[in-house]
């Protein structure tokens, strides 16, 4: 029933690696720009939470900020340090806590909704502004796609596995005595 995935963990380690990357990217550029009668205005992801956060809606700006940044993030990074941890067969500080934070918070990563929400406004504005699509959106939509991948080439069930492998050796004598689990 569960399978190990082809290409080991560097497949999914890889995608990881090109999705931090476009992560990265699509927080350092704007998402669209929306030109209404010769004014121009544009929003990243920061500026969207931030805009809702400033304009009377604190606690919608602060959901945007966790669902579409702080929690992808954190899940990113996470799932990151777990799969490395594992592919070099190391018992890192904190690698079961990660996973079982993993498996907690995974359910609030919002982007792909974000981004689907995004694409509604923009079809409704269309009629009112010219939409341009910028970079940030690109690298959103290229982030989500290489997680999508990277999660459908992972079996949490293997990754548990491997931990308990991990746990039975013995002690990993590279780690110092108060790092070890």
């Amino acid at each position: 029933m569960y399978h190990h995935p082809k290409g080991g963990l560097d497949r999914p380690i890889a995608l990881l690696m090109g999705a931090l990357f476009l992560f990265m990217l699509a927080n350092s550029f704007p998402l669209v720009t929306l030109d209404i009668g010769g004014v121009s205005q544009e929003t990243s992801l920061v500026g969207t939470a931030w805009a809702l956060y400033n304009h009377e809606m604190k606690l919608l700006g602060l959901l945007v900020f966790f669902t579409s940044l702080a929690i992808p993030g954190t899940i990113l990074l996470a799932t990151l340090y777990v799969l490395i941890g594992l592919r070099l067969q190391r018992r890192l500080p904190g690698l079961r806590w990660m996973l079982v934070l993993l498996s907690h918070i995974h359910p609030w990563e919002m982007a792909d909704v974000f981004v689907i929400s995004i694409l509604v406004a923009m079809v409704k504005m269309s009629g009112m502004a010219d939409v341009i699509i910028d970079a940030g959106l690109y690298a959103l939509i290229g982030y989500i796609l290489l997680g999508v991948a990277a999660s459908a080439s992972v079996d949490v069930f293997v990754l548990w596995q491997r931990l308990e492998r991990l746990r039975d050796r013995s002690p990993d004598s590279s780690l110092p005595v108060g790092l070890q689990e």
